[in-house]
């Protein structure tokens, strides 16, 4: 009778983790959020089609004179972009022991465990993606600019990217090094000088940069090809797809040998680039 007790102290344990776990996913959702996102969860079918229209510029719109038949015929294409689900997953073993004595600490542990380690997954196939952006700005044994940042801006936008939903993740040596980001804010520079390089002085980071949020990001690659170079990206929303079918699925299974549980957490997702020319690979040297 007491293997029943506990097997149902199991199962909440696995609810409790479960629920906590998706808790800290949505507090802390990172770059899902600058992403275009789908979440398909309940519903059949594991590949999501992102569609993807054909540009329609001013150059479509012709002026007509009165009661003249307009026969010219703007035809809407539609490029659908598949994103099939795919299984990420991660495990870990709680005793019996440690679950009977300290179960609070095991919820806790576990979900901040699973959750972290999920986001960094998720974080780290999105900007995996980066390098396969056609459109790129400095470049190997390159400093970071000011003029690289406006630059990347100016592709994407004349690629009718919105600039209001730009976003950039930077490494953590692209942001704070001193071939990165902060070289460019704090120096003895007249031109660089002022309240937003005080801000950085007595906050440590400023997380909006040239209009767009900047994160900061230990996922991305500081040593691309052997050559000192970080694999940052500076993006609109709509460049990027994410097709997410529940995010963490937690199930168990006791080992009885072992006087333990497996508690293994599953998420499901698949990210896509959607529109090349609204991301900019935005390469730059760290050392």
């Amino acid at each position: 009778m007491a293997n029943e007790t506990t097997s149902t102290d199991l199962a909440g344990l696995v609810d409790d983790i479960q629920g906590e776990a998706i808790m800290i996913l949505q507090d802390t959702a990172g770059l899902q959020e600058l992403v275009r996102t789908v979440d398909t969860v309940g519903t059949p079918g594991k590949t999501y089609d992102f569609p993807i229209y054909g540009a329609v510029t001013s150059a479509d719109v012709t002026q007509v004179a009165e009661g003249t038949d307009h026969s010219t015929n703007k035809q809407i294409t539609n490029a659908a972009t598949a994103a099939t689900i795919e299984e990420h997953v991660i495990m870990a073993v709680a005793t019996k022991l440690a679950v009977l004595s300290s179960r609070d600490d095991v919820i806790a542990e576990i979900s901040v465990l699973f959750a972290s380690a999920m986001l960094a997954k998720m974080e780290d196939d999105i900007v995996g993606l980066a390098p396969g952006f056609t459109q790129t700005v400095c470049g190997a044994a390159v400093t970071m600019t000011v003029d690289d940042w406006y630059d990347a801006i100016r592709q994407i936008k004349a690629a009718s990217g919105d600039l209001n939903q730009l976003a950039a993740a930077l490494s953590p040596k692209s942001y704070y090094g001193a071939k990165g980001l902060r070289s460019l804010l704090i120096n003895t520079t007249a031109a660089n000088s002022g309240l937003f390089a005080q801000k950085w002085l007595e906050m440590g980071m400023v997380d909006t940069q040239f209009g767009m949020p900047a994160l900061i990001s230990n996922e991305i690659a500081e040593d691309v090809g052997s050559s000192d170079v970080a694999a940052n990206m500076i993006w609109t929303r709509g460049a990027i797809g994410l097709h997410t079918k529940d995010l963490m699925d937690v199930e168990y299974e006791q080992d009885a040998s072992l006087r333990g549980t497996q508690i293994v957490a599953t998420g499901r997702w698949k990210q896509i680039e959607l529109v090349d020319a609204w991301g900019v690979y935005f390469a730059c040297n760290t050392d």
